[in-house]
C-alpha cells in the first residue's frame, strides 16, 4: 500500500473547532486527519483478496453497528481514536459499507505510514542493523508475513512469537516493511532494564562494621505503609497466590532458597531467553519476591514482606545469552504461566527507559492480557526517570517508562521510607551527577529516607503522552531492606544489611510492596466481604479510594512545594498505600464488581443515605480497558462516566475523557439520599457491547 495512494484520499488536518462533531478526526501518532471516501480508489485494490481499512462514524459506535460491519465480512481489529473500526477483509465488503451504511462517515485504506513508530523518521533512517519489533494482525498471518519480509527487506529473523516478529534490519527498510499487509505496528524492541535506582560506585558489598544498624520497624517499608495493622486484624494474605516477573530469586531451586522464601515459594518458572533456571544472578529479584511474601524467618520477623502469610510464584526473566532480563514477547506466557497456577497478582519492577510516557506495543499487550483475564490485578513499576532538568525546584513531569503506560495496571511511584542509618544517606546533590538532576533546592539537600509524606526524587512521573495520570499509587521505595540473594554473581544493590538482607531503592521496590498491599486487599475482599473471585480492577479501586493524599509533599506549602494540587496528580497519582484503611472499610462501604458491565448511552446507580449533614463521600470507579491500538494517539477505548445525583436532585459529574480511573471526593454535603451513577458515554469495543466496572463508595 503506497502512501502517496492513500494521501490523495485525506483531507489536510484542521485546526480543531467548537463545531466538531463526532468522528469527525482520526487521532494517530502519525497526525491528526480528516477522513474522505473515495470508492474508486478502493475499488482500485480490487486484485487483493485482503485489505486493511479504516471504518469511521458519524456518531459513537454502538453494537449494532459492530454486527453490521461484521456481516459485510470484515474482522474488526481496533478501535481507533475518533470513532473508527480498524477492520481487515475484502475490498467489496469496504466498499459496500462505505457506500450503504447511513452512519459511516468515510472508508480509507490504514496507510503503512501509520503502521511505523515516531522512532524512525524517513530522513535520519539507518542503514545499520538494529533490533526492531514487527506486529502482526493475526498469528495465522506468521508465515506469509515471514516470506513477504524476506522479499521486502535484509531482516534477520531473530524470534517468530506468535503475533510478534523481532528481527534485526536496517531502519532504511521499515517503509517497505509497512506495506505488507498484515502488519499492524513496527516499533524498535525496547530495551528494558530493572527499576532500581542504581548506586553504582556508592556502595559497599560487604555488611557494615562495626556492626549493622539497630533495627527501628521501618526497615522493610511496611510500616509506613500500615501492615501491622492489617496483620493484626488477621490479614496476611493467606488463601491467595501472587507472582512476579524478574531476574530471578536466590538459587531458583526449592530446597536451598532463602530461609524467608522457602516457606512460601511453591514453584518457579524460567522464562528469561536461554535461561534454564529460575535463579537469581544479580539480586534484584530476590529482594523484590521479599518485599512481597518474605516471612521474616531470619530476622526473628522483624524484616517481612507486606503478604508474608501468601504463596509466591515466581518467573525468572533473566537472559544469561545477553546478561539483561529478555524473554519471549508472548505476553500470553509471561503473565499466563502463572496465572494458570493460581497467581491472580502479578508484580513487575522493570520496563522500558525510553521514549517514556508513550503507550506503545508492550502497553498494548498488557492491557490485552488483563482485558482477557479481568480477575488478574497486573502491577509494574513507574521507572526512576524523575529529575529537576529545568532547575525549577520541582521534579519534571512526563517520565513514566512503559509498560507503567499501560491502562489497566496498577502503575506504582515510590514514596520516601524513614530510616536515617544504613544504605544510601547522602543528600541528592552529593549523589552521582546530583548537581545536574537535583542541584537546586528545596531538592539539593534532601535525604532519600528523611521525610515519610515525600516522594523519591528519582520516582518518574506522568502524565503519560495522552495525559492519563500515572502513576497511580505511591508506596516507599528509598533504603528497603529485604532479602538477599545467595548467587555468588549477585550484587547488593544499596549495600548490604547482613549476609541475608541488603538494602535497595527505586520504583522497583515500592512496586513489590504494593503488590503485597494487593495481595492483603484481595483476601480481605474475599473473606471479610464474601467477593468470591475479586476482579483486578475491583483490588486496585480498593487501594486507590483508600490511599492516603500527600499533599502538599515534604517541602511543605509554597511555590516550590512537591506536589503542586491535590490528588490526583502526577507526582503521587491518588496518594500512599493505607492498609489500615484497606482493611477498615465500613460494612456500609459500597463494594460493586460489575461484570456484566455498561453499555453505551446505559446507567447503572446505587444509592445510599447520609444521615446528617456535614458528611463527605468518596467514589472510586476503575474499570479493565480494551487494549488501544499502538498507532492510536488516544488509549482510552471505552469511556464510563462517575457522577452522583445529591438530594435536591443537583448531579456531580467527573466527565474523564482521558483515565479509566475516576474518583469523585465530596465534602459538606447535606443529610439525605444520594445516587451514584456509572455511564456508558462510549463504548465502541466492549463484551457484547458493555464495559465491565469497579466501585467503591464511603461515606464519612
Amino acid at each position: 500500500m503506497k502512501n502517496s495512494f492513500v494521501a490523495s484520499i485525506l483531507v489536510s488536518a484542521l485546526l480543531a473547532s467548537s463545531g466538531v462533531q463526532a468522528g469527525e478526526y482520526l487521532h494517530l501518532k502519525a497526525g491528526r486527519f480528516g477522513l474522505s471516501s473515495n470508492p474508486s480508489l478502493i475499488e482500485s485494490g480490487a486484485t487483493q483478496t485482503s485489505r486493511v481499512f479504516v471504518i469511521q462514524f458519524k456518531q459513537p459506535i454502538s453494537e449494532k453497528d459492530r454486527r453490521w460491519v461484521a456481516s459485510q465480512g470484515l474482522q474488526i481489529k481496533r478501535y481507533l481514536p475518533d470513532d473508527a473500526l480498524l477492520v481487515r477483509g475484502s475490498v467489496a465488503g469496504a466498499r459496500f459499507a462505505s457506500t450503504f451504511h447511513p452512519g459511516v462517515r468515510a472508508v480509507v485504506p490504514f496507510a503503512s505510514s501509520w503502521k511505523i513508530s515516531g522512532e524512525f523518521t524517513s530522513e535520519k533512517a539507518s542503514v545499520s542493523p538494529e533490533t526492531i519489533m514487527i506486529s502482526l494482525f493475526d498469528e495465522a498471518d506468521q508465515e506469509a508475513a515471514l516470506s513477504e519480509l524476506k522479499i521486502k527487506s535484509s531482516a534477520e529473523i531473530l524470534q517468530a512469537d506468535g503475533r510478534d516478529l523481532i528481527v534485526e534490519m536496517p531502519a532504511a527498510e521499515v517503509t517497505r516493511v509497512a506495506e505488507i499487509d498484515a502488519v499492524e505496528w513496527i516499533q524498535k524492541l525496547p530495551v528494558l532494564i530493572t527499576f532500581d535506582y542504581s548506586m553504582e560506585g556508592e556502595i559497599s558489598d560487604t555488611p557494615p562494621t562495626p556492626a549493622r544498624p539497630a533495627l527501628t520497624g521501618h526497615e522493610s517499608g511496611t510500616k509506613i505503609m500500615n501492615f501491622d495493622i492489617a496483620w493484626e486484624r488477621g490479614y496476611l494474605g493467606q488463601g491467595q497466590v501472587a507472582s512476579m516477573a524478574d531476574t530471578g530469586v536466590d538459587s531458583g531451586v526449592l530446597a536451598t532458597l532463602h530461609m524467608d522464601l522457602k516457606p512460601v515459594v511453591t514453584q518457579g518458572f524460567a522464562l528469561g531467553i536461554g535461561a534454564t533456571t529460575w535463579d537469581d544472578p544479580q539480586g534484584h529479584g530476590t529482594h523484590v519476591c521479599g518485599s512481597v511474601v518474605g516471612t521474616g524467618v531470619a530476622s526473628q520477623e522483624a524484616i517481612r514482606g507486606g503478604a508474608y502469610g501468601a504463596k509466591m510464584l515466581p518467573s525468572g526473566i533473566w537472559s544469561p545469552i545477553l546478561n539483561n532480563i529478555a524473554f519471549p514477547s508472548d505476553f500470553n506466557k509471561l503473565f499466563g504461566t502463572t496465572y494458570k497456577e493460581g497467581a491472580r497478582i502479578h508484580t513487575n519492577s522493570w520496563g522500558s527507559p525510553r521514549n517514556l510516557g508513550e503507550y506503545e506495543m508492550f502497553a498494548s499487550k498488557t492491557d490485552e492480557f488483563i482485558w482477557n483475564n479481568p480477575d488478574m490485578l497486573i502491577l509494574f513499576a513507574a521507572g526512576n526517570s524523575g529529575e529537576d532538568a529545568n532547575q525549577d525546584g520541582r521534579i519534571d513531569e512526563g517520565s513514566i517508562g512503559s509498560p507503567g503506560t499501560a491502562k489497566n495496571v496498577l502503575t506504582v511511584g515510590a514514596s520516601e521510607n524513614l530510616l536515617a542509618e544504613g544504605g544510601i544517606q547522602k543528600t541528592l546533590r552529593e549523589m552521582r551527577d546530583g548537581d545536574k538532576k537535583w542541584g537546586v533546592e528545596p531538592l539539593a539537600s534532601d535525604k532519600l529516607s528523611d521525610n515519610a509524606q515525600g516522594i523519591a526524587a528519582f520516582s518518574s512521573r506522568g502524565p503519560t503522552l495522552d495525559g492519563r495520570t500515572k502513576p497511580e499509587i505511591v508506596a516507599p521505595g528509598t533504603n528497603i531492606i529485604s532479602t538477599r540473594s545467595h548467587h555468588p554473581k549477585a550484587t547488593t544493590l544499596w549495600g548490604a544489611y547482613d549476609d541475608e538482607y541488603v538494602y535497595a531503592g527505586g520504583t522497583s521496590m515500592s512496586t513489590p510492596l504494593t503488590a503485597g498491599a494487593a495481595t492483603v486487599t484481595r483476601e480481605y475482599l474475599v473473606k471479610a466481604r464474601g467477593i468470591a473471585n475479586p476482579s483486578g480492577a475491583l483490588v486496585k479501586a480498593a487501594l486507590i479510594h483508600t490511599a492516603q493524599d500527600l499533599f502538599p509533599g515534604q517541602y511543605g506549602t509554597g511555590p516550590k512545594q512537591e506536589l503542586p494540587k491535590k490528588r490526583p496528580n502526577v507526582h503521587e497519582g491518588y496518594g500512599r498505600v493505607d492498609m489500615s484503611a484497606v482493611t477498615a472499610l465500613q460494612a456500609e462501604t459500597i463494594l460493586v464488581d460489575e461484570k456484566q458491565g455498561v453499555a453505551a448511552k446505559e446507567e447503572r446507580a446505587v444509592s445510599l443515605t447520609l444521615a446528617k449533614a456535614g458528611m463527605s463521600l468518596r467514589v472510586t470507579m476503575t474499570y479493565a480497558d480494551a487494549p488501544a491500538a499502538p498507532s492510536a494517539a488516544k488509549a482510552l477505548v471505552n469511556d464510563l462516566d462517575l457522577k452522583v445525583i445529591d438530594p435536591a436532585g443537583k448531579e456531580i459529574t467527573l466527565a474523564d475523557r482521558v483515565n479509566n480511573t475516576e474518583m469523585l471526593e465530596l465534602s459538606g454535603l447535606a443529610a439525605g439520599d444520594y445516587r451514584i451513577i456509572v455511564k456508558g458515554v462510549n463504548v465502541p469495543q466492549g463484551k457484547g457491547g458493555r464495559q465491565p466496572y469497579a466501585l467503591v463508595a464511603t461515606q464519612f
